[in-house]
């Protein structure tokens, strides 16, 4: 069974890093409790206490950490503390900022009473109906445990003061993407020419940065042909190289090509986002489509969730045109089907 892990850091005066890894596969059944024991006999965890005197003293010694599944959509994290001093206001813990981080999503945290709270949703196909009869599930993850990072911040602004840090770097970055200042590349797409800089590029593609080490022609001339990637989508991939961001609606940008594009170039937190977007648009009229797309891409998130989609709506799918072409091309893909239709 995996253990839940936790470690407490004082970052700087007054702000303290808490890092949680909660085992998913004990979410999935009820409640987790950083460092719980769980009897065998009753099945119920219990509770145990993270004791941070020795790195934040305001109002509180320690904390219990809990996450729990709520209707199978939601995931809600909560951090209550013990207060130990006396005569402790309710305004003095409302000064205290705390910021939940999981998966890369940064959220401030609601205090109600004592206890603070941050809550995310689950992703559509998210749970795995073979989590019972598979050992490792490459989709659902079950054996890999929900990780949080949450910064509690005692003096007001200092967690601010971190964001603005790292907020300033990216203002720069989306302001050389916009601006163009100093570009030393062009990239010709179809009749569009988009202006970059390599040293950026470098930094978030392998692909890219291989081509502009060695003595390519794109390296000599600063000019990239780009042939099979239509323009907005190219455009979007390199914005995500500066910024980090893509909310899977921009330019009217098709996410399906986008993921082939940050596949090719090796953006692979891109290519993540995408699969995930991805697995939460299956339909029927797509499935196929997706399955075949996270085989010759290689995404294991997209591959399990096309087939758990597909096995659920066999009668609809299997009848289809695009499905007798997976039949045809693709009989490695069409036996996995088979497999998770037939519960083998």
């Amino acid at each position: 069974m995996a253990s839940a892990t936790s470690a407490a850091t004082k970052i700087k005066e007054g702000l303290l890093q808490i890092s949680w890894d909660a085992p998913r596969n004990r979410v999935n059944s009820g409640l987790v409790y950083v460092n719980y024991n769980v009897s065998h006999n009753t099945g119920k965890p219990t509770q145990t206490q993270i004791n941070v005197s020795t790195l934040i003293t305001k109002c509180f010694d320690t904390c219990v950490l809990t996450c729990k599944m709520e209707n199978g959509q939601q995931i809600i994290l909560e951090m209550e503390i013990q207060i130990t001093k006396k005569h402790v206001k309710q305004s003095e813990l409302e000064t205290i900022s705390v910021y939940a981080t999981k998966d890369r999503m940064q959220q401030k945290m609601t205090l109600d009473q004592s206890k603070w709270t941050a809550t995310w949703n689950v992703p559509t196909n998210s749970g795995c109906q073979q989590c019972t009869t598979r050992t490792n599930c490459n989709y659902c993850g079950r054996e890999i445990p929900f990780s949080f990072d949450i910064l509690i911040d005692v003096i007001p602004d200092s967690v601010i003061s971190l964001k603005r840090g790292s907020q300033h770097v990216l203002d720069h970055l989306s302001n050389l993407w916009n601006t163009k200042t100093l570009s030393d590349v062009t990239f010709n797409c179809k009749k569009n020419s988009i202006k970059a800089h390599t040293l950026i590029l470098a930094s978030g593609s392998p692909v890219l940065a291989a081509m502009f080490q060695h003595n390519f022609k794109e390296n000599q001339e600063k000019v990239v042909l780009i042939k099979e990637i239509e323009p907005n989508v190219f455009e979007e991939l390199l914005c995500y190289i500066y910024t980090g961001r893509f909310n899977g609606s921009g330019r009217n940008v098709d996410v399906a090509e986008l993921f082939v594009a940050a596949d090719k170039y090796a953006v692979e937190a891109l290519k993540e986002e995408c699969a995930l977007i991805l697995s939460r648009k299956l339909k029927v009229e797509n499935a196929s489509q997706y399955l075949v797309l996270a085989h010759l891409h290689n995404s294991p998130k997209l591959h399990e969730a096309s087939l758990d989609f597909i096995s659920k709506n066999a009668k609809a799918i299997c009848s289809r045109k695009d499905w007798m072409e997976i039949i045809k091309n693709y009989p490695e893909l069409c036996f996995q089907a088979t497999q998770l239709i037939l519960g083998l």
